[in-house]
């Protein structure tokens, strides 16, 4: 079902990124990995692009805020899913742009869910997915 769905996860914990690319897999998505911003930035010019991004906010060397900043400043990254998967945004607003915000620790039925509706073109707003999670 996922076949070909391609997701970008950027963690700079390795055992939370680890994890996230183990479990994705098994659903069948292509995944790959960046540890911080400016690798996912670099990422992401490269094509072919990720069809979602996993976004952490707080990590080193670029945060998923100044991803987010960085990504919005680029026209052909406009329109690019991505959904934040943080702590943080309880304590800082969600970057602009995103399409989801999931808490952590990360449930993982809401994230397979958020990506079945992204993929059938009806992902949740980011009020929607916060409001699932509580």
């Amino acid at each position: 079902m996922q076949e070909h769905f391609r997701v970008l996860v950027v963690e700079d914990h390795n055992d939370s990124r680890e994890m996230l690319e183990e479990f994705l897999t098994e659903e069948g998505f292509t995944v790959e990995t960046a540890i911080n911003g400016l690798q996912a930035l670099e990422r992401l010019l490269r094509l072919p692009r990720p069809d979602v991004v996993l976004l952490d906010l707080m990590m080193p060397v670029m945060t998923g805020w100044d991803l987010m900043a960085r990504v919005m400043e680029e026209p052909s990254l406009w329109g690019l899913p991505v959904i934040v998967v943080s702590g943080a945004g309880s304590t800082r607003p969600v970057p602009r742009g995103i399409i989801a915000s999931i808490p952590k620790p990360l449930d993982l039925n809401l994230l397979m869910e958020t990506l079945a509706r992204l993929r059938m073109g009806t992902a949740p707003s980011p009020r929607v997915a916060m409001a699932a999670s509580h």
